[in-house]
């Protein structure tokens, strides 16, 4: 499935994405169970690769402009 963003809703996700990000890392760090830790790690891991995607986005649209 392809979706197609403007600039500004690519500029708003990459904002949410780094929000997300920042709130389960301080969960990630104040979480005591092990297995749960786990969870949310693997969670961040994969927010911060779809905010790598989409920074590359962003760069594309700079690159083009």
């Amino acid at each position: 499935m392809v979706l197609e963003l403007s600039q500004q809703q690519i500029h708003l996700l990459n904002s949410c994405l780094a929000e997300s990000i920042e709130e389960l890392h301080d969960e990630v760090l104040h979480t005591d169970g092990r297995e749960m830790r786990g969870e949310l790690k693997d969670r961040l891991h994969q927010l911060q690769a779809l905010q790598r995607v989409v920074a590359t986005l962003m760069q594309r649209e700079q690159a083009v402009v």
